[in-house]
Formats: structure tokens, sequence, C-alpha cells
């Protein structure tokens, strides 16, 4: 029997967590007027801030808490699925920076920063597979293949110092555009649901023209993220994450003279990992995520780190009653 919230699967609550990967079952159909509201703990070690990895800087070991507020409303358009999310995070760090990192003796300082994050905005659209469901269309709705259009923008809301050398905020705006695509590798009952997913996307990066009296100029960042998910259980699943980050290289412009002080290649980063999804209740849904760093094409600039995520996920329709009663009479 299908449940509302399998809707669990929908996690669309992670897009700035780890170079804006967005989490396995994220984008599977939903019906109308269903809304998602999450909570996010994550936890994680790298060479740059968790609410901005665009931004490496190989010198700095960052120890990060990051603290996420979702929510997700689904309301169609033009005869399509399509949702709209709002991403407030908050963060504290403790950056360990190596100040001579060429010199014989590495000589160190430490940093402590929290505060608010930057702020994200993302739409999310069905192109094909998905036309906006009602409940009961929902029920019946098995569509092999899944594919969206997406654009999320994020915004220098967060807390930023100019002479920090890492900081929890970008002070950039962001735009990513991403082409969101499900195929359903067997039938859609439940525990033997199995699906591949893969979300490509590129991110568009604004100048920083406030950085220890230079301004940084960052090249577009592409990110390749894919799962392979499968239930486990009636109310449980599993999912293997890969992807694939590249781009971002940097121009170090000094605002004084307007010459370039530095360049710094993009970078080149594999990262992989495991989601597992558990329903606990008809509304309440708990998600547990460990991805890391391998094989980086450039050790110099490139991500290296691990993350940890904890997620609680409440899900709510406006319609609930008349859906559990439309549920116990079928």
């Amino acid at each position: 029997m299908k449940n509302i919230l399998i809707a669990a699967g929908l996690l669309l609550v992670s897009i700035q967590a780890f170079a804006q990967l967005d989490g396995a079952r994220t984008y599977w159909a939903v019906p109308k007027n269903l809304n998602i509201l999450s909570a996010h703990y994550i936890n994680g070690r790298a060479n740059a801030t968790l609410n901005n990895l665009s931004f490496i800087n190989p010198n700095v070991t960052v120890s990060n808490n990051m603290y996420m507020l979702t929510y997700t409303r689904s309301q169609p358009v033009l005869g399509r699925t399509f949702y709209s999310t709002l991403v407030v995070p908050a963060s504290d760090i403790s950056a360990t920076i190596n100040l001579d990192p060429s010199g014989p003796a590495a000589t160190s300082s430490t940093l402590f920063q929290h505060g608010l994050g930057d702020i994200i905005w993302s739409n999310t659209i069905n192109l094909i597979g998905a036309e906006g469901l009602m409940i009961k269309d929902y029920l019946r709705h098995e569509n092999p293949t899944l594919i969206y259009l997406q654009a999320a923008a994020s915004f220098p809301t967060g807390q930023y110092d100019a002479n920090n050398p890492v900081n929890i905020g970008s002070n950039q705006y962001k735009l990513k555009l991403g082409l969101p695509m499900v195929q359903r590798l067997s039938p859609m009952v439940d525990g033997k649901r199995m699906t591949l997913e893969v979300f490509p996307s590129y991110t568009f990066i604004s100048k920083n023209d406030d950085f220890q009296g230079q301004e940084i100029q960052q090249e577009g960042l592409f990110i390749m993220e894919s799962h392979l998910t499968r239930d486990i259980t009636n109310k449980a699943f599993i999912s293997l994450d890969y992807s694939y980050i590249r781009g971002g290289s940097t121009d170090y412009v000094s605002k004084e003279t307007g010459s370039v002080v530095k360049q710094q290649a993009g970078q080149k980063a594999n990262l992989l990992g495991a989601t597992l999804g558990f329903n606990i209740n008809d509304n309440l849904n708990l998600f547990l995520t460990h991805q890391q760093t391998f094989s980086s094409g450039n050790d110099a600039v490139s991500l290296e780190g691990t993350l940890s995520k904890i997620t609680l996920s409440w899900s709510f329709h406006d319609f609930q009653q008349k859906f559990n009663n439309y549920m116990e009479s079928n």
C-alpha cells in the first residue's frame, strides 16, 4: 500500500550541505499541497566551511558544526509538479590555519566563528513524468522516468569578516541550475523500490569584492551527483552515493592596483558515501548520511574532508485526514 509519506524520500533539504549536494530520493514525485519541514545537524572536517565549499583554502582545516532548517511546499505550476524550498543555515566553526606552509617548521593559528549562513531559495519543476498530482492520482503514479529543471539562488546573508581567511558566509551571490533525473529500476512496491538518480548541475558564482584587500573572482562549479537506492524494509531504504565536483578556479585581484595577485586552479574532487532513511511514523522521517572525499585530482586545492549528517523531516498535507480516510477505504 502506498502512503503519502513516501515523500519521506523527498528530502529537498540539503542544497548547501557539502558542496550543494541534494541527497538521495530528493526528486521523487509528490502530491500537490504537500509541506515538508526539516531540521538538520551536520558535523564535518574539511579544508573549507560546509556552507561555502566552492572556496577551498589548502592551508586551512575547518571543524564544522552546521544547523539547517528547511521548508518545502509542493504546488502545481502549468499543470506540472513544482516545489519551492527555503533553506536557512547556521554554523559554528573552528579553523586551524597554517601560517607558513612552505616554511621549515609549520606555525598555525586558530580562529572561531559562529552565526547565520547563506540563505538559499530553490525552485524545481518537473519536465517529464510527474504532472501536478492530486492525492488519488499520486497513489496510482508509477512513471518510470522523472526529469526536472531546478534553479536555486544563494544570498550573502552569512557571517563574514573580510580579514579572515575562512568564513561561514561567502559574501557572494550564487545561482545553481540543475537537471535532476530519476530512473525507476523496480516496481514501486513498498519494500522493493529501487532507483538510479543522477543530478547534474552548474553553479554560477559572483565576485567577492572584499577579501583581505582583494577581490575574488571565481569560475562556476560543475557537480554530478548520483545515488543508487534500494528499499531494505517497507519503511527503510539505503543509498550508495557518489558525486564528482569540478571547477571554481579563482583569481585574487588587488583592489588597490587592479592586478592579479594570485591564481588558484579549480578543484577536482570525488565523494563517496551512503544514506539510510527510516519512516518513523506517518509524519516523521529520519535520514542518516556519511560522505567523504577520495582520489582528488588536484591535491593542492581540491576539497578534502568528511561529514556526517542527521535529518529529521516532518511531512504534512492540507488534506491529511481526507487522505487517511481514502487510504482506509481502498
